[in-house]
């Protein structure tokens, strides 16, 4: 009888370390529940709503409702745009070289392993080096599902390296940018001795990603461009790689509850 109880409690134990058999790796692409925080990021092409993972990235989920609530991002523009990859705002000089955060400085990422840069995913951009987060965000676009050479990885490299199949499985179903997962990009930049990237996912889109989409397709200015740009006026900033040619602008970005 007391083995019987004991195997019991276990059951329970493990049961409710894994927050009653809810799947980690299933939590980005839940539905908030009714009160959770949420925004809506009003633009000129239409609205996006995201969810946030206040559990997970609790500061930049707070810089982010933070800066929304002072209308720091009322009037900003989408200053780089890359076709089939993300969208990306939250600089209020449009050169993708400002934005401030709450914390009178930079903070650094928080990452966890189930939370990646997949297809809808709200991240925070920086400028490649931990600890330069500031204001300025992405949203994921790319519906990329191949996950080959994520799985040739897990057969040829180190047991340390491995990257966990419920991941994989939800890449290979919803898609995302797999190279710029903290864990993958590590995976595969191995034998080059790249720095592996590393960006916060504080969010996910919940409604409106064929908005997101379309502000991914618009026209942008090329390398080219840029250059020639410069010749004229040195230094210039209104013509840059990747910068959408009309500008697509957040006109707010409204705080509030799920479901109220």
């Amino acid at each position: 009888m007391k083995r019987i109880w004991a195997a019991l409690l276990l059951v329970f134990v493990l049961f409710s370390l894994t927050g009653c058999g809810t799947d980690p790796y299933e939590k980005q692409f839940q539905m908030p529940k009714k009160g959770d925080t949420i925004a809506v990021i009003h633009t000129n092409k239409g609205d996006i709503t995201v969810r946030f993972f206040e559990e997970e990235a609790p500061k930049a989920v707070e810089n982010f409702v933070t800066l929304s609530q002072q209308g720091y991002y009322d009037g900003v523009i989408f200053h780089r745009v890359i076709k089939d990859f993300m969208i990306q705002a939250g600089d209020p000089t449009g050169t993708g070289r400002g934005g401030e955060s709450i914390y009178d400085g930079p903070f650094k990422n928080e990452n966890v392993s189930y939370l990646s840069p997949y297809r809808g995913a709200l991240c925070m951009a920086n400028a490649g080096a931990d600890g330069t987060n500031t204001s300025q965000f992405f949203i994921v676009t790319d519906k990329d599902t191949d996950v080959k050479r994520v799985e040739t990885a897990n057969k040829e490299n180190d047991k340390s390296l491995h990257i966990d199949k419920r991941k994989i499985e939800q890449y290979r179903k919803h898609g995302g940018a797999l190279w710029l997962d903290f864990e993958i990009s590590k995976a595969l930049n191995t034998a080059f001795g790249s720095t592996p990237a590393a960006h916060t996912v504080f969010g996910q889109v919940i409604d409106g990603m064929d908005v997101a989409d379309a502000i991914n397709q618009v026209e942008v200015y090329n390398e080219m461009e840029m250059k020639e740009a410069n010749i004229d006026t040195p230094g210039q900033t209104d013509v840059l790689e990747n910068k959408p040619k009309e500008d697509v602008v957040i006109t707010s970005i409204e705080i509030k509850k799920y479901g109220e």
